[in-house]
């Protein structure tokens, strides 16, 4: 019998794990929620912007190569300069970070473009974080044709905080 309220308690944390309330009352809105139903529990945004990119999911790898004069990179000054650089490699599936290697050493985040980037990280995030890659290197075997699109919404609500819900293909993502 302990066995089964233990399983019911870990169930009802888990299934609330990824719950927030809304900005504008206590309903609360869970990861995965459509657009209808956030707006249905939180009410209109005081903004609302759209926007469509390419998504390009096929296995990639971002090179660069970061200046030792980069903020989050010391070493050691060579005859009174810092000479060379660091190779950053990241490899891409999906739009997600799979494997980091930094001169050859494989990591699971790093602070070396400053901010910080993970495996299981977006691709956006990375780009937002290190910028764009230096060179890219994409499978041969991409999909033909055209390449999947992705449909951002945020919905943001002047409340104190202000909040802003991002929406990916109609379905709630996260909050900023």
């Amino acid at each position: 019998m302990l066995k089964y309220i233990t399983s019911f308690i870990f169930l009802a944390f888990s299934i609330s794990a990824h719950a927030m309330f809304c900005p504008t009352n206590f309903n609360q809105i869970t990861i995965g929620d459509t657009i209808e139903h956030v707006q249905q529990q939180c009410g209109k945004p005081d903004i609302e912007k759209k926007s469509t990119s390419e998504v390009d999911t096929g296995p990639q790898e971002w090179n660069y190569y970061v200046s030792p004069g980069f903020v989050g990179y010391n070493s050691p000054p060579v005859g009174g300069q810092q000479q060379g650089s660091v190779q950053m490699t990241i490899a891409l599936n999906n739009n997600k970070v799979l494997n980091m290697t930094v001169n050859g050493m494989s990591l699971a985040s790093t602070t070396l473009c400053g901010n910080s980037v993970s495996v299981g990280d977006s691709a956006e995030r990375v780009k937002s974080a290190c910028g764009d890659p230096v060179f890219v290197n994409k499978s041969s075997n991409q999909p033909k044709g055209k390449p999947a699109t992705l449909e951002t919404i945020t919905f943001k609500y002047n409340s104190t905080p202000p909040v802003t819900l991002i929406f990916e293909n109609g379905k709630l993502k996260g909050k900023e």
